[in-house]
């Protein structure tokens, strides 16, 4: 894994889990001889070891499946419990063959499942850095039903008919339970190994093919989990029906990495808080299989809400979609979440893409063009950014994606941005145009903020930055253009009011080559207005 923060592929194995913020006590067990709600809960049920109690190998080349089966009756059947998975590589997923009319060619095994119809109060699982890795050969897109050929749909519509489907389901899943955590695993999809059907769904290949799939539940907590290469997603989270009213239903995760997932390193489509901490979601789509959205993060409510998300130092990079994707609410509610300290990188596409009310940004990093976000008439849910950097910084790979063919880092694409709010956020375009805002009607309010232009490739007599409909309060214009360099530029302004900042600092542009209004506008503190 390549991010920003520098860890390595396999460092959430040795990480300590910071402690969540989810029902269950602690990340892990409690200490010897000490009393928490979580241990005295885990004394009430039964500890089976997958190895010595349901006969697993684990050689990296037999197929556990039905050791991890019979794990999950054996935890059903005692209404929770603990599962040992000693370190080793686990091979599982089986597909029968079924040549009835009107069913599926190769039904798909379930591999470690708690259904909601016989739901558990408690389940742990704890991995310790062993490896489940799906098999493979398996089937996965759509197939004839009678006789297992590849099947592509005709046309290029949606394609819904479940007798072509071939999915590989999930890993783990858990519904309907409470009291759940899951520790020290890595879980591959073995994707590049799987055998590619036509597409089935509204898009690509919308079939199961999760790592963690969490639906119904609450109290949980993901940690220390590496989960990649999957068909789908690398982790789902979901709870529907939920309203605004509703209680909260907590699900914690940490220290998880998310990557070279098919359509989502993280799909929320339904729950009342969720807490990711230290958490990378990054380079979906970049593996054997893409599917749309491919984002990093995908935040959409499915009859349900998706409130009171928080994420901590967690990273968004490289995906073939948005890096966070949070602009669909047509089947629910969603918003009201934060973000602190991430960073969102774009190389191919947006780094951020928001539009549900209530969003706050702290101390983020965005390389690569970001929208505004929701845009209000009530302050309190108009996006808010503080202590951010907008900057067109290219990732490892040389690439960074800068939006249109004005080539900004920042747009009011999808929502005017009416009171969207940026105080003390900085601002580098060295190989494109800063800030682009269309509307001088919808007022944006920049406070306190530092703008660095440093293209001089940009078209000569046009502007760097275009700021319509804005209150510039004690704003900082710079500029890093090479020796030399005589063209002049604008920072284009219509429905701008200047003002203080909250320091008293006036709004000063440095020049020379770039100045305030037009090419032959003023440069140095700028007059209030």
């Amino acid at each position: 894994m390549s991010t920003s923060s520098g860890l390595s592929r396999r460092s959430f194995l040795g990480a300590a889990a910071l402690a969540p913020v989810a029902g269950l006590a602690t990340a892990s067990l409690a200490t010897a001889g000490a009393s928490s709600p979580a241990s005295d809960l885990a004394a009430q049920y039964p500890t089976f070891d997958l190895r010595a109690d349901f006969g697993a190998v684990g050689n990296g080349q037999t197929n556990d499946t039905a050791a991890f089966q019979a794990a999950a009756a054996a935890i059903i059947a005692a209404g929770g419990g603990t599962l040992i998975i000693p370190p080793a590589t686990y091979i599982v997923g089986i597909q029968g063959v079924d040549s009835s009319p009107g069913t599926p060619y190769y039904p798909m095994q379930d591999i470690f499942f708690i259904p909601r119809t016989t739901p558990v109060q408690y389940l742990r699982i704890e991995g310790a850095g062993a490896t489940m890795r799906l098999a493979s050969g398996l089937r996965y897109g759509s197939f004839h039903p009678e006789t297992g050929a590849v099947f592509n749909p005709p046309g290029s519509g949606s394609f819904w008919d479940e007798a072509y489907a071939a999915e590989v389901r999930w890993m783990i899943g858990v519904e309907g339970s409470t009291n759940v955590a899951i520790d020290g695993l890595e879980l591959d999809g073995n994707s590049a190994n799987l055998v590619l059907g036509g597409r089935w769904g509204d898009t690509g290949r919308q079939m199961k093919g999760t790592g963690i799939r969490i639906l119904r539940c609450s109290d949980v907590a993901i940690t220390n989990v590496y989960s990649h290469h999957h068909a789908l997603d690398g982790v789902t989270i979901g709870y529907g029906g939920l309203t605004s009213a509703s209680p909260a239903t907590p699900h914690t995760l940490t220290n998880v990495v998310s990557e070279y997932n098919g359509r989502q390193g993280l799909s929320w489509t339904g729950g009342r808080g969720l807490t990711c901490v230290n958490c990378s979601f990054n380079h979906t789509g970049r593996g054997a299989i893409r599917s749309a959205p491919a984002a990093g993060v995908d935040i959409e409510p499915e009859s349900s809400v998706t409130f009171d998300g928080l994420f901590i130092g967690c990273e968004f990079i490289d995906n073939a979609g948005w890096g966070l994707n949070a602009a669909n609410d047509q089947y629910g509610e969603a918003g009201h979440s934060s973000f602190e300290d991430c960073t969102f990188w774009g190389t191919t596409t947006y780094s951020c893409y928001t539009n549900y009310p209530g969003m706050k940004f702290g101390g983020c990093r965005f390389y690569g063009a970001a929208n505004v976000g929701y845009g209000s008439s009530d302050l309190s849910l108009a996006a808010r950014y503080t202590e951010c950097l907008f900057e067109d910084r290219a990732w490892t790979n040389g690439q960074v994606y800068r939006e249109g063919a004005a080539g900004v880092i920042l747009s009011d694409s999808g929502n005017t941005g009416q009171n969207v709010a940026y105080t003390a956020c900085t601002f580098i375009a060295r190989g494109g145009r800063g800030i682009y805002f269309t509307s001088n009607s919808a007022i944006k309010r920049l406070t306190d903020c530092d703008f660095l232009h440093g293209h001089a490739g940009v078209t000569a007599d046009s502007y760097q930055s275009r700021i319509y409909g804005a209150v510039v309060a004690g704003c900082r214009f710079t500029e890093d253009m090479p020796a030399g360099t005589t063209t002049r530029w604008s920072i284009l302004t219509s429905g701008v009011t200047v003002t203080n900042g909250s320091d008293g600092r006036r709004t000063h542009v440095t020049g020379p080559t770039v100045r305030w209004g037009s090419v032959t506008g003023p440069v140095g503190d700028i007059p209030n207005t």
